[in-house]
């Protein structure tokens, strides 16, 4: 796959997440082994299926890893803000069903607050790029031991 397509770029931090988060499913209590094994099994194809771009993936990731890590850091936030697009509807009408007066403000109020803060991000981003990139990609290098 195209290596400007937004997930495969990081593919290798993203999947190194879910695999800790699977570790960290096989530890937790009280959820039937039958689905986790449904979890590990979804994950292992996965793997199988991006297994050439995850490996692409890993030998950037030792070549530059700090790099990798501000595009991916990039990517989840862009993933984030897009994803609102349907996370938003969705959670309208789970507001409206609730039961509960007080989830239902809890999340409508923490969707506000997600979006006008990733609003405030994208508008930053936007108007100093070249700035904020030059910060990150330069001079925090720099600082930063061993960064390639």
């Amino acid at each position: 796959m195209k290596s400007d397509i937004l997930v495969i770029k990081s593919i290798f931090l993203f999947f190194s997440f879910w695999g800790i988060s699977m570790l960290l499913l096989w530890f937790r209590p009280r959820i039937e082994i039958f689905w986790k094994l449904v979890a590990s099994l979804i994950f292992a194809f996965y793997v199988w299926f991006f297994f050439p771009e995850l490996k692409a993936g890993f030998s950037t990731f030792r070549a530059s890893w700090y790099v990798s890590i501000l595009d991916f850091m990039k990517e989840i936030l862009t993933i984030i803000f897009t994803g609102l697009f349907i996370i938003w509807p969705a959670a309208l009408i789970r507001i409206f069903y609730k039961a509960d007066d007080m989830g239902a403000e809890k999340l409508l109020r923490f969707l506000c607050l997600l979006t006008l803060v990733l609003w405030i991000l994208f508008i930053i981003y936007f108007f100093f790029s070249a700035g904020i990139d030059n910060f990150f990609y330069e001079n925090l290098r720099k600082m930063v031991p061993n960064a390639k």
